[in-house]
């Protein structure tokens, strides 16, 4: 399960940080919010399910909030 989560978060990420990189309207922004708003949830989740010291380091290190600073 835990190798589940960390293929789904690996692909999230680079995906939004795609996004983040080309981010030049309201709708690629709002698309970077919904994958912020998944990215958060699924790590949220895995705590809660007690699997998250189970995922890489890079992912328990990994803030999300990283994706969201200094759009505007």
């Amino acid at each position: 399960m835990e190798n589940f989560i960390e293929d789904i978060l690996n692909q999230l990420i680079e995906e939004a940080t795609e996004i983040k990189i080309n981010a030049s309207d309201d709708f690629e922004k709002g698309k970077l919010f919904g994958y912020y708003f998944t990215i958060s949830n699924i790590l949220s989740q895995a705590v809660a399910f007690g699997v998250f010291n189970k995922l890489p380091k890079n992912l328990q290190e990994f803030k999300p909030e990283s994706l969201i600073g200094g759009i505007s």
